[in-house]
């Protein structure tokens, strides 16, 4: 007999036994329930195939019992098939709750371990990596992108109509300040037939070619004067880190973001629905929501919500898919507070949230959406996702991402806020167990 396989098998058994029984020290949550029989026969497994016991029955307490049907409540009114929330006490997760379907065509309903579209959360994330980069003496805010001696100096970006461009530097980018003005002209990163067809290449371009298109055109503002929310800016930045570090977008933000977080599931999502990632739900349009052209091109008329989208290209702007639960662990790693460790330094977090230039809007800011007193906000919206992120000044963070749209679009995130606002004044006691301790 093989004796170690022996062991590892009891090690693997003992584990599984110790994590479905965990009882925290001030209260149960999920008493001693070890599935959720709403979802029963469904395996409790992350992508790597590690085990994975976070699920509904750990967070269904008496704490939470007013907000999760005020929740429910929420999603039936506004028709969203599904819906996950995470919310963090002093750094603790004290709550992890999938609502609805994760897929309904399949009935699976969502658990905490399904993986969501970010859509603009993934900026933060993105933020986040160009600031490690600056931390690590690599990078200035204040570096000049294009031109001969700029960072993406490449041949195939040397051909320039604007010279405004020229004056583009990090800083502008983070902060939507970049010089395209997108209300004189669709935003290229939700536009690649038109782009594709102008650069004479199949559609969707790829980001290089994008860029290349981009600088062809004219009629920029100065950069670093006028505030124009941009996706492209951010998927420039993504090029900027490759160039930089030396290693892809995606596995610049594992190394030196995610990995050491201990958040490794964190992917890139697809167009298409059969390229999803395991455990990746499906994405709903709104009963009105027109068909879109396939971003492949052709005749043919796609849901918004994947192949009438060229959501892959949206990248280092929001291409990320993750579970709430560690993007409140990311969210932990940047908040400033002394527990858990941050994984930035204070004065690039003070930085981050302090606004560029002067505006009674609270915008300029690095990665985020708007600072004020009460409460850092960072928002993300695609057809098919609404996602909101909250860093409240009392020592409560949460994430809720759906994966419905609304009729509201990109301000179905104020609608968001203002129910949790709400949801979260009905929590009496918080609980003190960290959820955290169950994970792998």
């Amino acid at each position: 007999m093989n004796y170690r396989i022996l062991l590892s098998a009891l090690v693997i058994l003992t584990l599984g036994f110790t994590l479905h029984t965990f009882h925290p020290a001030s209260s149960t949550p999920g008493g001693n329930h070890t599935s959720d029989p709403k979802t029963k026969g469904e395996p409790f497994i992350n992508t790597q195939n590690l085990y994975f016991p976070l699920t509904n029955t750990h967070s269904q307490t008496p704490e939470f019992a007013e907000l999760d049907r005020m929740v429910r409540h929420f999603l039936d009114h506004w028709e969203v098939k599904g819906a996950s929330l995470a919310i963090v006490k002093d750094g603790k997760l004290v709550y992890a709750q999938g609502f609805g379907f994760a897929d309904q065509e399949k009935n699976i309903r969502v658990q905490p371990y399904h993986l969501f579209r970010m859509a603009s959360v993934s900026k933060l994330f993105t933020a986040a990596g160009i600031m490690k980069l600056v931390e690590d003496g690599k990078l200035s805010l204040q570096d000049k992108v294009f031109g001969k001696t700029g960072i993406l100096n490449d041949p195939a970006f040397q051909h320039i109509a604007d010279p405004l461009a020229l004056k583009i530097e990090v800083k502008h980018l983070l902060t939507h300040t970049g010089g395209w003005r997108n209300q004189l002209r669709k935003d290229p990163m939700f536009a690649p037939v038109e782009v594709a067809e102008v650069m004479q290449v199949p559609s969707p371009p790829s980001l290089e070619t994008t860029i290349q298109y981009m600088l062809s055109q004219e009629g920029f503002f100065e950069p670093g004067t006028l505030y124009d929310y941009s996706n492209f800016g951010y998927c420039v930045l993504g090029k900027v880190i490759e160039k930089i570090s030396g290693l892809t977008y995606e596995n610049y933000l594992q190394k030196e973001i995610l990995h050491p977080l201990g958040i490794t599931r964190m992917a890139m999502t697809h167009n298409r629905y059969r390229e999803k990632t395991p455990l990746e739900v499906r994405y709903y349009d709104h009963p009105k929501t027109p068909l879109n052209i396939s971003c492949y091109g052709g005749p043919d008329s796609a849901s918004r919500t994947y192949e009438g989208t060229h959501t892959e290209g949206l990248g280092a702007a929001g291409a990320w898919i993750a579970t709430p639960v560690d993007v409140l662990k990311f969210l932990n790693a940047i908040d400033g507070r002394p527990n858990p460790k941050d994984i930035l330094h204070k004065s690039t977090i003070i930085e981050m949230t302090t606004p560029q230039a002067e505006d009674s809007t609270g915008r300029y800011l690095l990665g985020w959406k708007s600072v004020d007193q009460e409460k850092w906000w960072r928002t993300g919206s695609l057809t098919g996702t609404s996602a909101s992120l909250v860093r409240r000044t009392d020592g409560i963070s949460w994430y809720f991402v759906t994966n419905t749209d609304s009729w509201r679009g990109p301000f179905f995130a104020y609608e968001i806020e203002a129910m949790m606002r709400r949801a979260l004044h009905t929590v009496e006691h918080w609980p003190k167990y960290d959820l955290y301790d169950l994970q792998p």
